[in-house]
């Protein structure tokens, strides 16, 4: 837009400067007519005489469409030339006022230039006498010079601005090649495809690819060391949980539910520990959501295999990624579909919708549903696990943290089986 308005603009002075300058070269030339008819002319008495016939034979054809005349100071004609004999613009001659001493006027009319100078010459007694001399050139040459050079200079304007635009086009997209090429490793990178910049680049980007780089590594790090800070603290808690439950009496329901519980917890705040330290997706990683439902189909019916509840799980043999830590995908899903399972009376259903942008999975069960209460009360966000009571929704709570912590949500709505179907939109890696 700019350079359209630099180029406009320029075209405008450019315009204006050579019309200005045209003027000034048809003023000279025809000043020199006037030049001409000064030096033959000649006073007798009062009066300015000038020949019949004159040297510039133009001034002698009535069809040269040059044109002589001559006025007094009371504005009338006194002369004019052969080749006036035609020229109707006597009287708009006569009409215009006199010039001051000494002045000059360029200008157009009709389909005429003119020229006209005041004279002052003494007459026989020496008193000045004031005269005009008028020279009339047909204006069409003047305007189709002018026309001429107008053209010319928008036609060249217009093709110098597509030239300049093309290649400025050309410039941007080579220097904007390399941002394009770390975009495109980026998107490498959170499709987990690649863990790091690795292109070559210009050297003025390294500091930034470095940087780049330096952060993908301490994210991943960092969380790498939260999953190995759970792994051991798992670790470090099962024996004393598993020694609690051999010790309990076989009678003492409440402690096991209360061993259990503790387990949850355990589970649970682990789990915390690593989503409240992440915001947003995690860069570098994706995790095929249709094997890991296969997975957790697998062991969940073996688990729940005294239950007579029947499982069926997608037809779908290709994989299909999801941008997600496969760990958060497992403990997701697995969540969900052993609710399913839990409070299910005989069919538990998983099933994909799939988009350009999202991987819609649908969790359904075929037993007694949330209420519209308990389904909002499950999906608040912030949900502390302080506030649920004793298997109500420990496992949920989680999910609905691994969620938040990627930005996602989870819709609770009715299922075609008569239960309850959680729908979770995941994002989509093609």
């Amino acid at each position: 837009m700019l350079i359209l308005i630099f180029f406009g603009l320029t075209g405008l002075t450019m315009e204006r400067a050579f019309y200005k300058s045209h003027i000034a070269a048809e003023s000279g030339r025809l000043f020199q007519y006037i030049f001409g008819l000064i030096s033959i002319a000649e006073m007798d008495g009062t009066f300015l005489v000038l020949p019949t016939q004159l040297k510039e034979k133009q001034f002698n054809s009535p069809e040269s469409g040059l044109v002589g005349i001559v006025l007094n100071e009371e504005r009338q004609i006194i002369w004019e030339s052969l080749s006036s004999e035609w020229f109707a613009e006597g009287e708009w001659v006569k009409s215009n006022e006199n010039l001051v001493d000494n002045e000059s006027e360029f200008g157009t009319y009709n389909d005429w230039i003119f020229q006209r100078n005041r004279i002052v010459w003494p007459d026989s007694n020496d008193v000045d006498r004031y005269f005009e001399i008028w020279v009339f050139e047909n204006a069409e040459p003047f305007n189709a010079a002018v026309q001429t050079f107008r053209s010319q200079l928008w036609i060249g304007l217009l093709v110098a601005t597509v030239v300049l635009l093309v290649l400025l086009s050309l410039v941007t997209a080579w220097g904007l090649r390399p941002l394009r090429l770390i975009a495109t490793d980026l998107n490498r990178i959170r499709s987990g495809e690649s863990e790091a910049l690795a292109g070559s680049y210009p050297k003025e980007l390294t500091p930034l690819t470095q940087s780049l780089n330096q952060l993908l590594h301490s994210e991943q790090g960092q969380r790498e060391r939260y999953r190995k800070a759970m792994a051991d603290l798992a670790h470090s808690l099962k024996t004393p949980l598993a020694v609690m439950r051999a010790v309990a009496n076989p009678n003492q329901v409440e402690i096991r539910e209360q061993v259990d519980r503790m387990d949850q917890i355990v589970r649970y705040q682990l789990q915390r520990a690593v989503t409240d330290a992440r915001k947003g997706p995690v860069l570098g990683q994706r995790c095929d959501v249709n094997g890991a439902v296969k997975r957790l189909g697998k062991a969940l019916e073996k688990a729940f295999a005294n239950d007579d509840k029947v499982l069926d799980l997608p037809d779908t043999d290709g994989e299909i990624y999801v941008a997600m830590d496969s760990n958060d995908v497992l403990e997701v899903l697995g969540n969900l579909i052993e609710n399913a399972f839990k409070y299910g009376r005989s069919v538990i259903m998983v099933s994909f919708e799939v988009n350009e942008k999202t991987v819609l999975v649908n969790v359904d069960d075929d037993g007694p549903g949330l209420s519209e209460q308990e389904s909002q009360q499950v999906l608040t966000r912030g949900k502390r696990l302080d506030s649920l009571q004793p298997g109500q929704g420990i496992g949920l709570a989680m999910v609905n943290d691994i969620l938040s912590s990627y930005r996602l949500d989870m819709s609770i709505s009715k299922s075609p089986l008569g239960g309850a179907r959680f729908s979770l939109a995941l994002p989509a890696v093609h």
